[in-house]
């Protein structure tokens, strides 16, 4: 079956990687900082941009024989059938595409696990007796020929499951948890791509090994420190990055983000596209649920009112409006975010909102 927007767009998956982290200064309020990577200037998409780890999906990530290699390691079916239940949001790009394919929220963890492999070397696996217990927090194997790896999984001659079989290892679908769903705004024809965002939790920071055609440079930072960073001028992060930043940025605990991100594991994923607007002073990105959000979004046609309110400010063309939920960007390193109603998903609130929540 060919997939309906094969031809708009590619899927791809993000793994946004949390790790315990003690304090650099007294009164810093993180116990934890995120992973992100700069992308080399030769990158095709975004280059230069500063981004969590993740690219394409490739057939691989769906191939049926990920069934049979589970099952030999005695993962339970009912393990890998409880992954697949959510109650919520299913953007089109959680659809499996037949009964012989390995069902596609099995695969985009697959996908988010060997890309941050390839891209940064970071390997997480489960261990076979835990697989049951479900602990939260993922495990990052160190590999003694992790050079030779990445360049065979990343050219194609070996496959991620190879890589596994070899070290005898199960990756830790387990302990993703689904977290949000982007796609490029129908502006950009050329490249698009609807992005299912993972989180991963781990206790320790593993080490890093960049590859060196993708990764120009990575990142330890806290959300606000990246946030701020991003303010300076000193790195470009990306419009889904920046939103993902601020709405951890007002949680300081790993453990409280991993609860809560147990316990939203299943309540699905609303697409989120933004939809541009000018002002006379800067942009305005619409998501679902705000007013300016056009009805029945096809994700494909062009916005005919992008001048509609072109000669007005940001701020007069908010307070025309009843319910908010937009990004209002004053340039590229300054955007403010605006949420008026309850998240979407039952989701982290962007503005800090979250008393009901955590």
């Amino acid at each position: 079956m060919i997939r309906k927007f094969a031809k708009y767009w590619r899927d791809s998956a993000s793994l946004v990687v949390l790790a315990r982290d003690q304090p650099a200064v007294r009164h810093e309020k993180y116990n934890y900082k995120v992973l992100v990577f700069k992308r080399t200037s030769n990158t095709s998409f975004m280059p230069n941009s500063v981004v969590f780890p993740g690219g394409g999906f490739d057939k691989q990530d769906a191939s049926p024989g990920w069934e049979s290699f589970f099952r030999e390691r005695s993962v339970s079916s009912s393990a890998l059938k409880g992954i697949t239940q959510v109650d919520g949001a299913r953007p089109y790009i959680f659809q499996t595409e037949g009964a012989d394919m390995l069902d596609r929220n099995i695969s985009l963890r697959l996908c988010a696990l060997r890309e941050a492999f390839e891209e940064l070397g970071v390997l997480l696996v489960t261990e076979e007796q835990k697989q049951k217990e479900r602990l939260g927090y993922s495990n990052s194997l160190q590999l003694a020929d992790i050079d030779a790896w990445q360049q065979k999984i990343h050219n194609g001659t070996a496959s991620f499951q190879e890589l596994h079989t070899t070290l005898g290892t199960v990756p830790d679908v387990f302990n993703l948890y689904e977290w949000s769903c982007w796609l490029t705004p129908a502006m950009f024809r050329k490249r698009r791509y609807e992005t299912a965002f993972y989180l991963a939790v781990l206790d320790e920071q593993p080490n890093i090994h960049p590859e060196p055609h993708e990764v120009q440079e990575y990142f330890w930072d806290t959300p606000a420190g990246l946030l701020q960073k991003h303010r300076e001028e000193k790195i470009w992060l990306a419009p889904p990055q920046t939103y993902e930043l601020t709405r951890l940025s007002h949680v300081y605990d790993i453990d409280q983000l991993a609860r809560f991100a147990a316990k939203r594991n299943r309540k699905g994923s609303t697409l989120l596209c933004p939809v541009q607007y000018n002002a006379a002073d800067g942009v305005i990105f619409v998501l679902p649920g705000d007013d300016l959000y056009p009805a029945d979004y096809d994700y494909l046609a062009d916005n005919p009112d992008l001048d509609k309110y072109g000669e007005q400010t940001r701020e007069v063309i908010r307070k025309q409006s009843k319910r908010l939920h937009r990004v209002e960007h004053k340039d590229l390193h300054h955007q403010a975010f605006y949420l008026n109603q309850p998240p979407l998903d039952d989701h982290l609130h962007v503005q800090g909102l979250n008393e009901d929540r955590l």
